[in-house]
């Protein structure tokens, strides 16, 4: 079904396009995926029956939406793709929304900010290490965490606790003798000493079952074995074996919230609104309350109401409701229940027992054995672990009240946050009089010293606040050796816009200086043909020719507005319109956020290219380390600075370099950090 969709089509006839291939659709379950003009998958959905449900998007358009509407406007084609159930048309379309990750659908984003503790099983000796982003590389990840220094806590019990390798895969094969780790009994040494594996995976086997959460389990077990090595005279073993019981002790100590019972169990609390719905999780392990997170969720799209649907409002919210709980456990582990009282009116039977049975397959178990992970009700949830106590059913009823106010709490906070940034972005569009609101922001700075090492930053603010993806760094090519900001800025400016096809253009593009380098600017893109696109400079304010310091510290922030002709084009080769900003107005805080965040960010490339550069230089300096010798070094210690914290006979047994080499090295390192 992939007719040819690339070449442009005026409304009338894209929509008689994608109504015209609607009778190759049949009428089963299964995933479809709309696409856009260039063929990106714009949003991936599910129906039982895939023709009822493309035929409610390109029919009865007066009845959608705006959502709806604003995302028919964008389908130039879709793909079907036919299941033999709607279990398997969940699990698809689960999967599609994870790789493709379409703008239209509800994503959770958050998570690849917050840190994860992976353990690669694949390596022969596993290490614990924090990383940022979870990969699909075969290794084990926890998390991500999202509470402020748990993840500090629970290495720093692993790191003291459980002498596991710390070192990389790099330093582990170089050692010539085991590090300073094994000597305060923090590593076992399999480098370099006889090592048995079952000795190693038995601590390895502790630490996976404390990021389990399963504190309870693993104390039993680890005091049978300390037990068991006092009986056989091993003190040594008993009394690392009672540390990790110590430790494990402090880390249950700081659950205040104990039920009566030991359950496993991930309570859901939601907040709905039209654009915006907030979910609170709370995890229970081992009957103590050890951790909750709030999601945000912004629908971007409603699916149109098929033919006898009543309430499309309630469609809606189960829709997001399982794609949520879908995503949620996509990248975690299952717990033994998992509580969500607010869907009760809102998940259907057969929705209801699609969830039920993700989850169970994602729990790893037998899909053909009758088992209940899912539940919409506390009581009969109670019933079913065998614990009616008043006083259990009582605390579970405060947990989920508790979710549900944290997911308000999660709004409210949203809310605020979203009615500051539409102040911001509003005030600066009446100050700029722009024809849209300039939700997608871009501003740049050039760094440079003396022409060496000249860089410049993209820094991009998405609704008045920082997005991050956006980010990005140029390492000037075109002005090596010498300082020419305006031609760094003609050539940041080309290569950004280079691949006019492809590129994603900005609402407006904030330039760090005043008119000269606004009007240079604006020639560059006359040149390219943008001179529509919006753009401003920001810079001080200098009343007069004969200015002193203090003068220029408490200047007022003044914006350079390019002129334009009639038809919005810029005209660079006229003096460009200054606006002085109102200190502390919301046009104020947005402009300098940007200017401010964009320097941070051109300073920190800089320091670190020069860093990098200076310290090659060094090594250069250095007789008796040649070319063989630096690389060594360079692979073992990819920053140098890291030398400094380690014993100077252990660099040199490490990198087979003399001893006063290294002592030269380390000297030349201290004298540049002077």
């Amino acid at each position: 079904m992939n007719l040819d969709t690339h070449q442009k089509r005026n409304t009338a006839a894209r929509l008689k396009f994608l109504r015209e291939k609607l009778s190759q659709v049949p009428q089963k379950p299964g995933v479809y995926l709309h696409k856009g003009y260039d063929g990106e998958i714009l949003y991936v959905g599910k129906a039982k029956n895939l023709i009822s449900r493309l035929k409610s998007y390109f029919t009865g358009l007066e009845n959608h939406t705006p959502k709806t509407r604003a995302l028919v406007a964008k389908i130039y084609d879709f793909e079907v793709i036919v299941t033999e159930n709607e279990y398997e048309s969940l699990l698809l379309e689960n999967n599609l929304i994870k790789y493709n990750q379409p703008n239209y659908n509800i994503l959770l984003r958050d998570d690849k900010t917050y840190p994860y503790i992976k353990i690669d099983i694949n390596e022969k000796w596993p290490r614990v290490t924090i990383v940022r982003r979870r990969k699909k590389d075969g290794a084990l990840y926890f998390g991500p965490f999202t509470i402020s220094g748990q993840v500090q806590q629970l290495m720093n019990v692993i790191n003291r606790f459980f002498p596991l390798v710390k070192c990389s895969s790099t330093v582990f094969k170089t050692v010539s003798r085991p590090c300073n780790y094994y000597d305060i009994k923090r590593c076992l040494a399999p480098c370099k000493l006889d090592v048995k594996k079952e000795e190693y995976h038995e601590h390895l086997n502790s630490v996976i079952a404390i990021l389990n959460s399963k504190y309870k389990d693993i104390s039993k077990k680890i005091k049978e074995e300390m037990l068991k090595a006092a009986e056989d005279m091993k003190f040594e073993k008993a009394a690392l074996l009672r540390d990790q019981i110590k430790a494990l002790e402090s880390l249950t100590s700081n659950q205040s919230v104990t039920l009566d019972a030991d359950i496993e169990l991930d309570i859901f609390g939601s907040y709905w609104n039209e654009e915006i719905v907030t979910f609170y999780v709370t995890n229970i392990r081992d009957g103590k309350v050890v951790g909750g997170n709030s999601y945000l969720i912004r629908h971007l799209t409603e699916e149109p109401s098929e033919e006898g649907i009543l309430d499309n409002k309630k469609v809606e919210q189960e829709r997001i409701f399982t794609s949520f709980i879908c995503q949620f456990y996509e990248n975690k582990s299952v717990p033994e229940s998992v509580l969500f009282e607010n869907a009760i009116n809102i998940i259907s039977n057969s929705t209801y027992e699609m969830i039920n049975s993700f989850l169970i397959n994602k729990k790893q178990e037998n899909l053909n054995i009758k088992k209940t992970l899912f539940y919409l009700k506390r009581d009969v949830y109670v019933k079913s672990i065998k614990h009616e106590n008043k006083n259990l059913t009582n605390k579970i009823k405060d947990l989920i009240y508790h979710s549900n106010q944290n997911a308000e709490n999660k709004f409210i906070e949203q809310n605020k946050m979203d009615e500051n940034s539409n102040q911001m972005t509003m005030a600066l569009q009446n100050f700029l009089k722009l024809d849209s609101i300039p939700s997608l922001i871009e501003c740049y700075d050039i760094s440079t010293f003396q022409g060496a090492e000249t860089v410049a930053s993209q820094v991009v603010f998405k609704n008045a606040k920082p997005f991050k993806s956006g980010y990005k760094k140029y390492i000037i090519k075109e002005t090596v050796g010498k300082a020419d900001d305006f031609a760094s800025l003609r050539e940041v400016i080309r290569r950004r816009f280079k691949d006019k096809e492809k590129v994603i253009y900005p609402d407006l593009l904030i330039l760090d200086g005043g008119t000269p380098q606004v009007r240079e600017v604006g020639w560059v893109l006359k040149s390219l043909g943008l001179g529509h696109l919006p753009f401003i400079g920001i810079a001080k304010s200098r009343g007069e020719s004969n200015f002193t310091s203090s003068q220029i510290v408490n200047s007022f922030e003044r914006l350079v507005v390019p002129k334009r002709n009639s038809d919005g084009d810029v005209l660079p080769e006229e003096e460009p319109e200054t606006k002085i900003l109102k200190q502390g107005s919301f046009e104020f805080k947005l402009v300098t956020q940007l200017r401010d965040e964009a320097h941070r960010f051109a300073i920190t490339f800089h320091r670190q290219r020069r860093d990098k550069s200076s310290m090659k230089s060094v090594l250069l300096e250095i007789k008796g380390l040649g070319l063989k010798r630096r690389k060594k070094l360079i692979d073992i210690y990819p920053n140098l600075k890291d030398i400094l914290q380690y014993p100077l006979i252990e660099v040199s047994e490490k990198t087979n370099i003399p001893l006063n080499i290294i002592q030269e090295i380390v000297k030349k390192i201290k004298d540049q950090n002077s």
